[in-house]
């Protein structure tokens, strides 16, 4: 009620300083900090907006098309568009007429972009994943056509499966099937071609048409399994970690030896693997 009344003062304020006439506002505790902060949110709402349109458009805007794609008023825009260019955020081409992102802000994206190595990736999520699954956890990243285990948290050793640092096909691995899946037809085809599709358990899959139907199935559900495919006495699932441009940087996975666990315990936790997944992912600049 405060920040409403005080709303009101302020824009009685405003009118009387326009024309020129004094104005004494009425006492009321803590109107004008309410004032502040509705308006500071206002900008900072009204900024970001502007910012993210322009961010998102693919080529530069006028003033009329940002004032339509807003539905703010001109002189709401011309003001947010004033502190944008002064702080170098937005620049103003003279010769079109037209706004862009600015050369600050590009360097902000830069500064970014170089922080977004998988040292983002911590062991604490490792952890709580692990702690909320009740399973291991892994992180692998794709080198040539295996995975490579870069990070690891066990509670149920197996001592056959891979260790941190070792690699595993493609083929027979969650992990590696997910990497499959985010592959474009033709570094699909060009796998397929040089893969031997090695066969080491009863479950592997080994025909090209099988594996392809297996990569559909991914992409619908969001995350891939590895039934008994690798290792006989393991089963494991795995989720993307992408970065801003849904490009997979990572997997993470959950595995357990079948005596820990079945394959439908572990797919029961595919909602706790991929809400992890996406939260790293965030750090990462996705959006999903």
């Amino acid at each position: 009620m405060i920040c409403s009344e005080a709303h009101s003062l302020a824009e009685t304020r405003i009118f009387h300083q326009a024309v020129g006439v004094p104005y004494n506002a009425p006492s009321s505790l803590g109107w004008e900090w309410c004032v502040a902060r509705e308006i500071q949110s206002s900008i900072v709402d009204k900024l970001v907006v502007v910012l993210d349109l322009l961010a998102e458009s693919p080529g530069k805007l006028s003033y009329s098309e940002i004032v339509a794609a807003t539905g703010f008023n001109k002189s709401s825009t011309h003001r947010i568009l004033s502190i944008l260019l002064g702080q170098k955020l937005v620049q103003f081409d003279e010769r079109d007429k037209s706004y862009s992102v600015g050369p600050k802000l590009m360097r902000w994206a830069k500064a970014a972009w170089q922080k977004t190595d998988l040292a983002q990736i911590e062991d604490q999520d490792l952890l709580e994943l692990s702690g909320a699954s009740g399973m291991n956890v892994a992180v692998s990243v794709l080198s040539d056509y295996s995975v490579t285990f870069i990070r690891t948290h066990i509670i149920n050793p197996y001592r056959l499966a891979v260790k941190l640092g070792g690699q595993s096909d493609l083929h027979c691995t969650a992990a590696g099937k997910m990497f499959l899946a985010f592959m474009d037809k033709p570094a699909l085809d060009q796998y397929l071609d040089i893969a031997e599709l090695e066969k080491f358990t009863e479950n592997t899959l080994i025909d090209q048409k099988t594996l392809l139907t297996d990569l559909k199935l991914i992409n619908k559900n969001g995350y891939a399994i590895s039934n008994r495919e690798e290792f006989w006495q393991v089963v494991g699932i795995a989720a993307p970690i992408v970065d801003y441009d849904k490009r997979i940087l990572a997997t993470l996975s959950l595995w357990t030896p079948t005596r820990f666990g079945s394959m439908e315990e572990l797919k029961s936790k595919a909602p706790l693997l991929l809400d992890a997944a996406a939260k790293i992912s965030a750090r990462f600049g996705s959006m999903i």
